[in-house]
Protein backbone atom coordinates (compact mmCIF):
# COMPACT_ATOMS: atom_id res chain seq x y z
CA UNK A 1 0.00 0.00 0.00
CA UNK A 2 1.25 3.55 -1.30
CA UNK A 3 1.46 5.74 1.97
CA UNK A 4 0.22 8.84 1.21
CA UNK A 5 1.72 11.85 1.01
CA UNK A 6 0.76 15.23 3.24
CA UNK A 7 1.50 18.48 1.88
CA UNK A 8 0.90 21.73 3.65
CA UNK A 9 -1.73 23.98 3.35
CA UNK A 10 -0.58 27.68 2.65
CA UNK A 11 -2.86 30.04 4.31
CA UNK A 12 -3.15 34.22 4.05
CA UNK A 13 -4.50 35.58 6.82
CA UNK A 14 -5.33 39.70 6.38
CA UNK A 15 -6.01 41.62 10.00
CA UNK A 16 -8.23 44.30 9.89
CA UNK A 17 -7.79 48.11 10.05
CA UNK A 18 -7.55 50.57 6.69
CA UNK A 19 -3.78 51.26 6.65
CA UNK A 20 -2.70 47.83 7.07
CA UNK A 21 -5.54 46.29 4.27
CA UNK A 22 -3.61 49.09 2.03
CA UNK A 23 0.11 47.43 3.04
CA UNK A 24 -1.60 44.13 2.54
CA UNK A 25 -2.37 45.44 -0.97
CA UNK A 26 1.21 46.00 -1.95
CA UNK A 27 2.69 43.02 -0.64
CA UNK A 28 -0.30 41.18 -2.40
CA UNK A 29 0.35 43.18 -5.82
CA UNK A 30 4.24 42.06 -4.99
CA UNK A 31 3.31 38.44 -4.69
CA UNK A 32 1.22 38.09 -7.81
CA UNK A 33 4.27 39.70 -10.25
CA UNK A 34 6.18 37.06 -9.38
CA UNK A 35 3.05 34.57 -10.43
CA UNK A 36 3.02 33.57 -14.06
CA UNK A 37 0.43 35.30 -15.69
CA UNK A 38 -2.86 33.84 -15.41
CA UNK A 39 -2.19 31.54 -12.51
CA UNK A 40 -4.46 31.02 -9.94
CA UNK A 41 -4.30 32.26 -6.15
CA UNK A 42 -1.78 30.73 -4.33
CA UNK A 43 -3.43 30.90 -0.94
CA UNK A 44 -5.81 27.72 -0.96
CA UNK A 45 -6.74 29.57 2.74
CA UNK A 46 -8.45 33.25 3.28
CA UNK A 47 -8.89 34.77 5.97
CA UNK A 48 -9.88 38.32 6.66
CA UNK A 49 -11.30 40.75 9.33
CA UNK A 50 -12.96 43.71 8.59
CA UNK A 51 -11.04 45.68 5.67
CA UNK A 52 -8.84 42.56 5.94
CA UNK A 53 -11.78 40.56 4.55
CA UNK A 54 -12.50 42.86 1.86
CA UNK A 55 -9.32 42.04 0.31
CA UNK A 56 -9.49 38.31 1.23
CA UNK A 57 -12.86 38.48 -0.25
CA UNK A 58 -11.67 39.80 -3.53
CA UNK A 59 -9.06 37.18 -3.91
CA UNK A 60 -11.94 34.32 -3.14
CA UNK A 61 -13.70 35.99 -6.15
CA UNK A 62 -10.52 35.95 -8.10
CA UNK A 63 -9.24 32.56 -7.11
CA UNK A 64 -8.91 31.40 -10.25
CA UNK A 65 -6.62 34.89 -12.03
CA UNK A 66 -4.76 35.94 -8.74
CA UNK A 67 -3.16 38.51 -10.99
CA UNK A 68 -6.95 39.96 -11.72
CA UNK A 69 -7.53 40.17 -8.22
CA UNK A 70 -4.54 41.94 -6.87
CA UNK A 71 -4.84 44.80 -10.31
CA UNK A 72 -8.55 44.70 -9.12
CA UNK A 73 -7.35 45.67 -4.87
CA UNK A 74 -4.42 48.08 -6.09
CA UNK A 75 -7.20 50.45 -8.05
CA UNK A 76 -9.77 50.37 -5.22
CA UNK A 77 -6.89 50.95 -2.55
CA UNK A 78 -5.38 53.70 -5.19
CA UNK A 79 -8.54 55.63 -5.14
CA UNK A 80 -9.88 55.16 -2.15
CA UNK A 81 -11.37 58.36 -0.35
CA UNK A 82 -13.00 58.44 2.47
CA UNK A 83 -16.70 59.45 1.36
CA UNK A 84 -16.48 55.94 -0.43
CA UNK A 85 -17.17 54.41 3.41
CA UNK A 86 -19.67 56.40 5.23
CA UNK A 87 -21.56 60.24 4.73
CA UNK A 88 -20.36 62.34 7.10
CA UNK A 89 -21.96 65.92 5.81
CA UNK A 90 -24.02 67.52 8.46
CA UNK A 91 -27.25 66.87 6.92
CA UNK A 92 -26.39 62.78 6.88
CA UNK A 93 -24.44 63.01 10.25
CA UNK A 94 -27.62 64.98 11.76
CA UNK A 95 -30.17 62.86 10.38
CA UNK A 96 -28.49 59.92 11.73
CA UNK A 97 -28.48 61.45 15.18
CA UNK A 98 -32.43 62.16 14.92
CA UNK A 99 -32.52 58.14 14.67
CA UNK A 100 -30.69 57.48 17.18
CA UNK A 101 -32.34 59.91 19.44
CA UNK A 102 -35.60 58.04 18.44
CA UNK A 103 -34.27 54.02 18.88
CA UNK A 104 -33.65 55.63 22.18
CA UNK A 105 -36.64 57.47 22.67
CA UNK A 106 -38.73 54.25 21.80
CA UNK A 107 -37.01 52.09 23.54
CA UNK A 108 -35.81 50.52 20.50
CA UNK A 109 -39.48 49.71 18.86
CA UNK A 110 -38.83 51.38 15.78
CA UNK A 111 -38.54 49.42 12.27
CA UNK A 112 -35.07 50.48 11.46
CA UNK A 113 -33.27 51.24 14.33
CA UNK A 114 -30.01 52.77 13.62
CA UNK A 115 -26.55 50.20 13.20
CA UNK A 116 -23.94 53.09 13.37
CA UNK A 117 -23.42 56.47 14.17
CA UNK A 118 -22.62 57.15 10.05
CA UNK A 119 -24.46 56.39 7.13
CA UNK A 120 -22.57 53.12 5.42
CA UNK A 121 -24.07 53.08 2.12
CA UNK A 122 -21.39 54.82 -0.01
CA UNK A 123 -19.03 51.15 0.99
CA UNK A 124 -21.48 49.14 0.31
CA UNK A 125 -22.07 50.85 -3.20
CA UNK A 126 -18.32 50.16 -3.58
CA UNK A 127 -17.78 47.06 -2.35
CA UNK A 128 -21.36 46.10 -5.02
CA UNK A 129 -19.08 48.02 -7.27
CA UNK A 130 -15.72 46.64 -7.22
CA UNK A 131 -16.51 42.93 -5.75
CA UNK A 132 -18.61 40.85 -8.32
CA UNK A 133 -20.05 38.43 -5.85
CA UNK A 134 -21.89 36.56 -8.64
CA UNK A 135 -18.84 36.04 -11.05
CA UNK A 136 -18.75 32.55 -11.75
CA UNK A 137 -15.94 30.45 -9.98
CA UNK A 138 -14.86 26.88 -10.95
CA UNK A 139 -16.58 24.37 -9.74
CA UNK A 140 -12.98 23.16 -8.31
CA UNK A 141 -12.76 26.20 -5.77
CA UNK A 142 -15.07 25.29 -2.54
CA UNK A 143 -15.42 28.73 -0.10
CA UNK A 144 -16.81 29.06 3.10
CA UNK A 145 -17.57 31.75 4.86
CA UNK A 146 -17.37 31.46 8.79
CA UNK A 147 -19.26 33.97 10.76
Amino acid sequence: MKKMEHKPKVGLILAGGGARAAYQVGVIKAIAEMTPPGSPNPFPILCGTSAGAINATTLAIYATHFQEGARRLTHVWRNFHVDQVFRADALSVMGNGFRWFAAIALGGIGRQNPLSLLDRAPLRRLLAHTMPCKKSRSPSTPVRCMP
